[in-house]
């Protein structure tokens, strides 16, 4: 009788110690998970299911040509003589509202770029001088997802100008002028997500602002106006990279312009009009290629 009730008491503790086979296959994917992986399905949210957040920096390797003088019959006009990188951090919050292909997630996003650009002057005796100008560019935005994933999103952008003018002769023909301006307003658009496969997807966005220039079109010549268009697009594909840990790792490579027309004269808005003439248009151009790597929380 003992020999039988110690085998029970044996076989009884055997299966306490044993897990169900269900938590038995959790602990070893728990216990085998690397730190370091290629897949894009095994990473733990650090911030749960519902919210993803993508810290980065992107990198805008970017022409302008700007128009810095208008008057009724032209306009005088400025090229970059080579790219340059307007570049800063990006952030972006992603809150999924449903498992749902209608209406299904919220998202958030603040992007800051700054860089200087020289621009080229023609080489003449009678133009001696040096023009170049520094930028920054700042845009906030909310967007709703609306099905799968594409969406509409509004917010706020604004850009800040510095032009600077300085004689390169010996000594100097004139002294150094500079011409600050900004352009803000809000912006409105269209953004859309594909994906293509498990490791790749196409993103694109469209977007329209109306703006407001305040500044100096010369060193002297104040003019504002509320009559300023922007449209802005972007497209590119999206690239998801390997996990560390719990943060996986995203490139987006694409292509940006953006396309801003000052008007002023008669027909515009919130500044002093020019002799209450049609003067011509200011328009920046800027465009080129676009790198962002995020860090994916």
């Amino acid at each position: 009788m003992l020999p039988r009730l110690s085998f029970i008491l044996a076989m009884f503790v055997l299966l306490l110690a044993s897990p169900s086979p269900g938590l038995a296959e959790d602990l070893e994917s728990k216990a085998a998970k690397p730190l370091f992986s290629f897949k894009t399905d095994d990473r733990d949210p650090l911030f749960g299911d519902r919210f993803t957040l993508k810290a980065g920096y992107k990198v805008w390797v970017a022409k302008w040509q700007a128009q810095t003088v208008s008057t009724t019959t032209g306009s005088q006009a400025v090229n970059a003589d080579h790219p340059s990188a307007l570049n800063g951090p990006t952030l972006t919050g992603i809150l999924k509202l449903r498992d749902s292909q209608w209406f299904n997630a919220l998202v958030f996003n603040f992007t800051w770029m700054r860089d200087g650009f020289d621009f080229a002057e023609p080489n003449t005796p009678a133009n001696r001088q040096h023009f170049f100008a520094n930028r920054r560019d700042y845009s906030l935005t909310a967007g709703l997802a609306i099905w799968e994933g594409f969406g509409i999103f509004g917010g706020y952008y604004h850009s800040r100008q510095e032009f600077t003018n300085e004689a390169t002769d010996n000594p100097p023909s004139f002294a150094t002028v500079r011409h600050p301006r900004t352009v803000s307003g809000p912006i409105i658009g269209i953004f859309g997500n594909i994906p293509a496969s498990e490791r790749f997807a196409l993103y694109g966005n469209l977007a329209y602002a109306p703006l407001k220039f305040r500044g100096q079109t010369l060193s002297t010549f104040i003019q504002n106006s509320d009559s300023v268009q922007g449209w802005m697009v972007e497209a590119g594909t999206t690239i998801n990279g390997p996990r560390v840990w719990k943060i996986g790792t995203e490139l987006q490579l694409g292509f940006r312009a953006q396309i801003i027309q000052k008007n002023f004269g008669r027909n515009a808005t919130g500044g002093a009009n020019v002799n209450a003439t049609d003067q011509l248009p200011l328009v920046d151009l800027t465009y080129g290629p676009v790198f962002t790597l995020n860090a994916v929380f």
